[in-house]
């Protein structure tokens, strides 16, 4: 492999929430008063980062509903759907895969740091990363930050990391640090939005393996 540390997104990447997502969102807007419905291909149409802008887009009026009171709404509802959502298929295979092979693997995501540890630890994975980082708030506001203390802190060269994500975010996230990156298809946005980056697109996470 041509990389030695591979920085992996979390929800979208890894963790198939979409779904769960979409079903929180529809149930805090049908709480609200809303007559919305988000189906799953405007959802990917709008999702975005940060995702105070993303409630923007779907509608709600902050002069009657504060975001960080919705954010945290939302974290309810999605909290009770969290064991319905499973691994992308063939996940533990890619990261035993690049575990063999010796590369660092790093998980760095938007998700409060609490739950992305309960999370990853439901399926028994935390093996296979070196450390997983997440915020510490649920308001999912960007996480370039933490990825460029992550890679200042451990003194690496960013020609040896490659991001793998699965928005327009874990673009931006790997052009400010400097390091290459890699979007999988089928999370949180559109294949066409993630087109547009530039970046190098995959169907699956299989694909990753013969870029890395």
């Amino acid at each position: 492999m041509k990389y030695k540390y591979i920085i992996w997104d979390w929800n979208g990447t890894l963790y198939n929430d979409v779904q769960i997502c979409i079903d929180a969102m529809n149930e805090l807007l049908e709480m609200k008063g809303y007559d919305t419905v988000l189906s799953a291909e405007r959802y990917k149409k709008i999702f975005c980062f940060p995702v105070k802008k993303y409630y923007e887009r779907i509608g709600f009026d902050f002069s009657v509903h504060p975001f960080e009171m919705l954010a945290e709404e939302y974290i309810s509802l999605y909290s009770k759907k969290e064991k319905e959502a499973l691994l992308f298929p063939n996940t533990n295979t890619v990261l035993n895969i690049i575990s063999k092979s010796c590369a660092v693997q790093t998980v760095i995501s938007a998700c409060e740091k609490k739950r992305l540890a309960k999370q990853i630890n439901l399926f028994g994975i935390m093996k296979y990363f070196s450390c997983a980082i997440g915020t510490d708030d649920n308001l999912a506001v960007s996480k370039v930050e933490l990825a460029k203390k992550w890679v200042k802190d451990n003194h690496i060269n960013t020609d040896d990391v490659v991001f793998i994500g699965d928005t327009t975010h874990d673009y931006e996230v790997a052009s400010a640090v400097g390091c290459d990156c890699i979007l999988v298809c089928g999370g949180h946005q559109s294949t066409d939005i993630l087109k547009k980056t530039g970046a190098q697109l995959v169907d699956n996470i299989e694909g990753v393996i013969e870029l890395i």
